[in-house]
This record gives structure tokens, C-alpha cells and sequence, in this order.
């Protein structure tokens, strides 16, 4: 636009020169004779002058060219200023600094809005995709990267190989314009897939996959599930022997001299029953969520354990099992009936699963840590059990623990009493070589 208004002002100054050449030629031809020379002499000099009014004209067309340009370069800025001008775009630059305006506080919010969306979506633990209708990941987060394996970046399609298939099809139905959750299992974790649509216009634009971590949901889901067998079957046991024996006693098929040995039995399977249910109620009050705290008191450990070896002797003489503590006294800040429960149960193992003949030794070891050592020489645990061998219920000789009367819950009361007190266990175990179970007090319980 300015190159063509300095060539307007261009050609208007020498057009004005041409047009008063041309009226004086016309003039010198119908001046006379005599007169015509002094006239060639005057237009003679008035075609010198022909290129002084020229740059005359471009002078002034050369400025108001440089002072546009400038008023131009003025309105390309963030702030579109006109000062020191005629003011004649004044208006375009008033409009284009509000436009500006309005980009900006635009561009502001929309920023916030991403920073908002980026803090939120980066600090869930689920994972997150973004996908358009071509199932393209338009945004993720870094938990999402175990949904997309092998893509470090966001950019990415579903469709590529290596994506799991349940996470194409929950997006492919979340894009049909249908809510939908699957199951999906990657690397020993368990993932609930949630895919809804995004709509746009009354049709599925894209979607979102939320990836939930329910590991630990179905972990305990098993577990409450093995629970429910197992409580069911070890209450069956017992049940189903007392209801036995009482039968053949009531409809007088006992001999009267066994009469004493069948009572005997129902005594005993009625404690194992009793046991049992005690040991069901422990497990569940230390296990329960949301409970006060426990009340904490100075206790003894070397006092705990030898009231325990003690209570424990009949059963181990019996079987020629010698008892021996070892030790100082060691005061910790503990809840009482728990750390007697769980020194006791160590000590209940090592006797029900010693040999004959053989022995147990427990050692308190005071100092910043406290610790209780709990040795046996007993058939030992062998090494792909002893991780187990805390799970409620679990046996690793069925026959055994049941002809011994074990409930299979003490060593699940150990390490719930453990976790109460913030106590570190340590286990040992060889086959025919014995085991060895050691409790460690932290800082906090002194």
C-alpha cells in the first residue's frame, strides 16, 4: 500500500511538469515568428527543470512513505501505538489493541488451565490417555506409560503393535459412544480399565482411559475369599467330630467303660474349636481399620518370654523338649496382651513342630533395638514356603499342623502384632536343621 501511494504522489508531480510542457508548446506554436525564439529559449530551460520539480515530487511522496512504514511497524507491535501522527489509523490500531488484549488474557488462561490440567493428571496414580476418533494419544501421563509399552513420548496410536488389546477395545467402544471398564493384567499387577467419550456435536469426538491400579484390591479379595474357606473348614472340623461323638454317646452305642475317652475327645476338639475362634477374634481386632489406638504401657521382654516358655513347659517335657532363655531384661513401650501373643506364639511353634528329644532357646537382647530370638531344632521350613508362612492359615504340612491342633493363625498374629509396634521380623529356616525368628524393636517402642 505504500509503494503504491508514493508512486501516486510520484506520478502526480510529473505529470503536473509534462502538462505545463505541453501548454507551453501549444502556446509557441501560435505565437509569431518573432517571438518564438525568446519562447523556445523559456521552455528550453523549463525541460531542465523538469527533473528538479520531479525530485521535487519525490521528495515529499519519499517521507510521508517513511512516515506510514513507521505508523505500520507501530501497529505490528503488542501495544499498536499511532502518537505523533495525523491520527488517521488510530482507529485500526485502538481495534487491534484490544484484539491483542483479548489474545493475551486468552493465552493466559488457557495456559493456566494446561499447567492446572498437567499438575493434576501428572500426580494421579491411575493412568491417563487422551485419544482423538483415530485412537491417536493426544496427552498421557507418566503413569499411563505401562499402557503404552515402548512409547517413551506422548505421541503414539493404539494401533500400533505392542499395545494391549483390552485397551483398543475399551477405546474403540468408549469412541462408539458406550461407557465400558475391563480387566487388565500387565507385569503381576491387575489394572481396571475405565473408557468413557468425549462428545462433541452429539457424536463421540475422542476419549479418555483411566487405568486403576486394583492389585491390592484383588489381592485381598483372594485373600478375604481363602479366608471364608478356610475359617469354614477348620469350624467344620472340629464341629463334625464333637457332633460325631455326641451321637454315638446319645444313642447309647459307647461302651461304658469308653465313655471317658469319648468325652475326652469332645473336650479336646471342643478347645481346638475355642481356640480357634479366639484366635479368628484376635486376628480380626488387629486387623481392623479405623480402631483407636492401642494403649501403650512399659513392658518387659525377658519377663514376656519366660511367663511364655513357662506356660509352655508341660506340653514341651512331654515330648522331651528342653526350654531355655537367654538374655537380659529389655523394656519396651508396647501394648501388653499383644507382645505376649506374639511370644508366645514363637514359642508355641517352636514345641508343636520340634522333634522329640530336641530344643528351644530364646534370646532377649536389650539395647536401642530390643530384639527377641526365637531357635528351635525342629523339621524346619523349607525356602519357597517361608515366604508364606506368615499368610493366614497356611500349612506347610497339613497332617502335621492338624494332628498337633495348630490353628494355622498364630504366625498371621505375629506380624500384625509387628506391624503395631513398627517391628522388624527376621526369619531363618532349614529343613531338618531347625528355624530361627527374630523381632526387632524399633527406636520408637523405648
Amino acid at each position: 500500500m505504500i509503494k503504491r501511494y508514493y508512486g501516486t504522489l510520484l506520478l502526480m508531480g510529473l505529470g503536473a511538469s509534462a502538462l505545463t510542457a505541453g501548454v507551453l508548446l501549444w502556446g509557441l506554436r501560435s505565437l509569431p515568428a518573432d517571438q518564438a525564439p525568446a519562447l523556445e529559449g523559456l521552455l528550453t530551460r523549463l525541460l531542465w527543470l523538469l527533473p528538479v520539480l520531479a525530485a521535487g515530487a519525490a521528495i515529499p511522496a519519499w517521507r510521508e512513505r517513511r512516515r506510514l512504514r513507521e505508523k505500520v511497524r507501530a501497529l505490528a507491535g503488542e501495544t499498536p501505538d499511532c502518537s505523533g501522527g495525523s491520527g488517521e489509523l488510530e482507529p485500526l490500531a485502538a481495534r487491534l489493541r484490544e484484539q491483542n488484549l483479548t489474545i493475551r488474557r486468552q493465552s493466559e488462561a488457557l495456559g493456566r488451565k494446561r499447567r492446572d490440567f498437567d499438575a493434576i493428571t501428572e500426580n494421579m496414580r491411575e493412568g491417563f490417555l487422551l485419544l482423538d476418533r483415530r485412537l491417536n494419544v493426544l496427552s498421557r501421563n507418566e503413569s499411563a506409560r505401562i499402557l503404552l509399552t515402548g512409547d517413551a513420548d506422548a505421541a503414539g496410536n493404539l494401533n500400533r503393535p505392542g499395545c494391549p488389546e483390552e485397551v483398543r477395545r475399551a477405546a474403540e467402544k468408549a469412541l462408539a459412544g458406550e461407557r465400558t471398564q475391563r480387566s487388565l493384567r500387565l507385569e503381576e499387577h491387575t489394572y481396571l480399565l475405565i473408557a468413557s467419550p468425549i462428545a462433541a456435536s452429539g457424536q463421540a469426538a475422542g476419549a479418555v482411559v483411566i487405568a486403576m491400579d486394583v492389585t491390592e484390591r484383588e489381592e485381598r479379595e483372594t485373600l478375604r475369599r481363602e479366608f471364608s474357606a478356610n475359617v469354614s473348614h477348620e469350624l467344620k472340623t472340629p464341629l463334625t467330630s464333637i457332633t460325631g461323638f455326641a451321637e454315638l454317646l446319645k444313642d447309647g452305642l459307647v461302651p461304658p467303660e469308653r465313655v471317658s475317652e469319648f468325652a475326652g475327645d469332645i473336650y479336646r476338639e471342643s478347645r481346638r474349636l475355642i481356640r480357634l475362634v479366639d484366635d479368628i477374634i484376635e486376628l480380626s481386632r488387629l486387623e481392623e481399620e479405623g480402631s483407636p489406638p492401642y494403649a501403650r504401657e512399659p513392658a518387659d521382654l525377658y519377663g514376656i518370654a519366660r511367663d511364655a516358655l513357662e506356660a509352655l513347659r508341660p506340653a514341651a517335657e512331654a515330648r522331651g523338649i528342653s526350654l531355655q532363655l537367654r538374655g537380659a531384661p529389655a523394656a519396651v513401650s508396647g501394648v501388653g496382651p499383644i507382645l505376649r501373643e506374639m511370644v508366645y506364639n514363637l514359642c508355641d511353634n517352636a514345641v508343636k513342630y520340634n522333634r522329640e528329644n530336641g530344643s528351644v532357646t530364646v534370646t532377649v537382647q536389650p539395647g536401642p533395638e530390643p530384639r527377641v530370638t526365637v531357635e528351635d531344632t525342629g523339621i524346619g521350613i523349607p525356602y519357597a514356603h517361608q515366604s508364606r508362612v506368615f499368610e493366614r492359615f497356611y500349612r506347610v504340612d497339613k497332617s502335621h499342623s492338624r494332628r498337633i491342633g495348630g490353628t494355622g493363625l498364630g504366625m498371621s498374629i505375629v506380624k500384625h502384632g509387628a506391624r503395631i509396634h513398627n517391628a522388624r521380623l527376621e526369619l531363618w529356616s532349614e529343613p531338618d536343621r531347625g528355624t530361627r525368628i527374630t523381632i526387632t524393636f524399633g527406636k520408637e517402642n523405648l
